[in-house]
């Protein structure tokens, strides 16, 4: 009985699972980028039902638990507030019991006005409603918490479905439906109120109704330059209708390039390519995407003049601009190259080196006064200093050396690169500078000299075989160290570029500095003594001992204790709850006995010292 059971419940759960699969499946490719448009409405709206107060129409119907208010003044005045009992009537001192329930409110007035005017003369009757009953409807399909809800009879429908959570993420906001008791039904569409501020109408309800939200249809998604992009249920499927509830284009969109993402049956997912043209009498199809371009902010039609200038500045390019029109004598410094100068060009993706001679356009040689297009940068040498290059490669857009001046900053050689491409991966910026390497590599000098006399004055004292066979495994590692050529690597935290520009981090450049700028990394170095060191395609949901396991485990002369991680910028902590691609986890040497503790320790600044020249061990 037992195991049957645990089969029933495993298959219930196997039913529901598969049953939320079947429902979210068609809506699924949304999620990664729109919200559908009306849901987080609901998430932060509070219901007023427990204050609604509202005077009662002629035609509702009264029943127990309603409260009657009437008002009689002139040959006396009296106010009488009379709930109606479970029997359907009100007891009036002077007049008697008043059966009521199954009355319009309507009818109501006139019975109560015509019992008052026949035992009194001379006044006046207003009758009122008061608090009223509460009743019971049925709330429906597509929403968070369907069920039973006690309600007022009066309500408008926004009141209704917040009590029930609000549609959920397959119910429409268009296609709402009540259902009266006597079969009656009517539909309602909520865009209106949400996009429009209309007020929304006060519906009249009776025990038993339903409200069905029905699953939402005809699902397009808008993302890109308009005022609210989200995912919205359409009723013609043309664009025009999207744009709309979508609040139209930002001036910055670009019209021109508009495309959608379409799942075709046969293709999979496509791209399609609208003219603008063809924009407004576009038909769409269930589950578009509708891609609307940003257009550049990037300035594309301009010239820079750099180098041995008074003034290094931009200029906007037009057709037919030549040399001599932006570049002057008096511009030169008193120091610059006039024979030879540079033109560097961007020409299909390649960089391109034009020379002229300053002093020949000077001079009114129209042979040398070259027409210029948009992004060139005209270069002027020095004659009295060297120029100062240096490296930019990786994913940017015109990867290449270029000369600085004093001062030029790391942010600035980017954005004269072009900046990043789409593919590149800021966070794992090298920074390579040849001083920094030259200091490295005096201290590689400095160590394994040192260390190596230790070592071989360890190995002629020691009598035991594996202590001699782990102090030969040292030398040899340290003998690879000497022979290592250290990159002289800074390390440079850029997470986001606009905050990284004028940082502590965006320092000056010199000289022969090399700036690397990779792709993401798609995995986790893992290595040192583990049984396979490897790299482990990165996964954020597994944990250092995930790591580990992947790549055999632990040797049985790992340090455990001094695990550490180099960071993907070059930067080394020991928080090994946070891994993230292109991280390498080292895990270190630690040798057995008392002996050879002073190996643990050169092996630990082997570590250490490999970490910050930027060599990863594999």
């Amino acid at each position: 009985m037992e195991k049957r059971n645990k089969f029933l419940k495993n298959l219930i759960f196997g039913l529901f699972i598969f049953q939320s699969f079947i429902l979210n499946s068609e809506v699924f490719p949304f999620y990664s980028e729109l919200k559908i448009f009306g849901q987080d409405f609901f998430e932060n709206y509070n219901s007023s039902l427990k204050t609604y107060q509202l005077p009662l129409s002629d035609d509702y119907i009264i029943g127990p638990q309603d409260t009657i208010i009437i008002n009689v003044w002139g040959f006396f005045e009296q106010e009488y507030q009379k709930e109606v009992e479970i029997d359907g009537s009100i007891f009036i001192p002077g007049i008697g019991k008043i059966y009521l329930a199954g009355k319009s409110f309507k009818e109501v007035k006139k019975v109560i006005e015509d019992k008052f005017y026949k035992k009194y003369k001379n006044i006046q009757v207003s009758v009122s409603g008061g608090k009223v009953k509460t009743i019971n409807i049925y709330i429906l399909g597509e929403v968070k918490k369907p069920g039973a809800y006690e309600i007022p009879p009066f309500v408008n429908i926004i009141d209704v479905l917040a009590i029930a959570g609000g549609p959920n993420k397959n119910g429409s906001l268009r296609k709402i439906e009540i259902i009266k008791s006597n079969n009656e039904r009517k539909f309602i569409d909520i865009y209106p109120i949400l996009i429009e501020g209309e007020k929304p109408e006060i519906l009249q309800f009776q025990t038993g109704d339903v409200v069905f939200v029905h699953p939402s249809e005809n699902l397009v998604g808008i993302t890109g330059g308009v005022r609210k992009p989200a995912i919205y249920e359409l009723k013609s499927m043309k664009f025009k209708e999207l744009i709309d509830l979508s609040g139209g284009f930002l001036p910055i969109a670009d019209t021109f390039h508009i495309q959608i993402e379409r799942i075709d049956k046969e293709k999979g997912k496509i791209l399609i390519d609208i003219d603008e043209k063809e924009l407004y009498n576009l038909s769409l199809k269930n589950f578009d995407i509708i891609k609307v371009p940003l257009i550049s902010s990037e300035l594309f039609y301009q010239i820079s003049v750099t180098g041995a200038v008074k003034t290094q500045r931009v200029y906007g390019w037009k057709e037919g601009i030549k040399i001599g029109d932006i570049l002057k004598e008096d511009d030169l410094l008193p120091f610059a190259e006039k024979e030879r100068a540079e033109i560097i060009r961007i020409e299909d993706g390649y960089r391109k080196i034009i020379t002229f001679s300053p002093k020949k356009i000077f001079s009114g040689d129209n042979d040398e006064n070259l027409k210029l297009l948009p992004q060139d940068k005209i270069v002027i040498y020095s004659r009295e200093r060297p120029e100062k290059k240096v490296t930019v490669i990786g994913e940017v857009r015109y990867p290449g050396e270029y000369v600085i001046e004093a001062g030029e900053k790391i942010s600035n050689i980017i954005k004269r690169a072009g900046n990043f491409t789409s593919s590149a991966y800021p966070k794992g910026i090298v920074f390579l500078r040849e001083t920094v390497k030259k200091q490295k590599e005096k201290q590689i000098e400095k160590f394994v000299k040192e260390k190596r006399e230790v070592l071989k004055e360890a190995l002629k004292t020691t009598t035991n075989i594996e202590e001699k066979q782990v102090i030969e495994r040292t030398l040899i590692a340290l003998e690879k160290l000497a022979e290592v050529e250290p990159q002289g690597r800074i390390v440079i935290k850029m997470d986001k570029f606009e905050e990284f520009e004028n940082s502590i981090y965006d320092i000056a450049l010199e000289n022969g500095d090399i700036i690397y700028i990779p792709k993401k990394p798609v995995y986790v170095s893992v290595i040192g003594e583990v049984n396979n060191p490897a790299n482990v395609l990165y996964d954020s949901n597994l944990t250092l001992n995930d790591y580990i396991q992947k790549t055999g485990g632990f040797t049985k002369d790992a340090d455990r204790k001094n695990i550490f991680i180099v960071r993907v910028d070059g930067s080394s902590d020991k928080n090994l709850e946070r891994i993230e691609s292109g991280d390498t986890i080292i895990i270190p040497f630690e040798p057995k006995g008392e002996k050879l503790r002073f190996i643990k320790d050169i092996i630990q600044i082997f570590y250490q010292l490999a970490v910050g020249i930027g060599v990863l061990l594999k």
